[in-house]
């Protein structure tokens, strides 16, 4: 996939976009594979289609945007996931608070494997994570697969 930017990891990828009409398109690569809440995992080749269009009124005013999203990963996805939803207007541009995005603070820590949850000022040892890997994988081969090994390739589950 061709890089926008620098040859740098992003979470949420590199996006471009046009306009055809009243419609918003957009395509975006080089995301950081990773695992998200309420979604699926995805590698670092997933890529998506994003389609915006208006929602009017019967008067032609806007009441919100539908967006149809389209996600391939040849990695993490049997076949491409489309998204389909509607967003509704609240209020006018001035008439409202902007939206606050805010990213997770880290409450729960891996204390042997397992996920712990610690009060602010709690000490622990801490292993540097390797965010851009796999760490819930890494983390539970460390503490509970110890003494297991692979099968062989002919001797796995479905010959995979």
């Amino acid at each position: 996939m061709p890089r926008l930017g620098q040859d740098v990891s992003r979470w949420y990828g590199e996006t471009i976009g046009f306009w055809d009409g009243e419609a918003l398109i957009t395509w975006t690569s080089n995301v950081q594979g990773w695992t998200t809440h309420n979604a699926f995992e995805h590698s670092s080749k997933m890529q998506s289609v994003e389609i915006y269009t208006p929602n009017k009124d019967a008067n032609g005013t806007v009441t919100g945007v539908h967006h149809e999203a389209i996600f391939y990963d040849p990695e993490a996805l049997v076949e491409p996931v489309r998204m389909d939803r509607d967003l509704v207007r609240n209020a006018g541009m001035l008439d409202s608070d902007p939206y606050m995005f805010v990213e997770c603070l880290q409450t729960i820590f891996p204390i042997d494997g397992i996920a712990t949850p610690l009060a602010p000022g709690q000490a622990y040892d801490a292993q540097a994570t390797d965010w851009y890997g796999r760490p819930w994988a890494a983390i539970w081969e460390q503490y509970h697969e110890e003494g297991m090994t692979r099968p062989d390739a002919e001797d796995a589950l479905f010959g995979f």
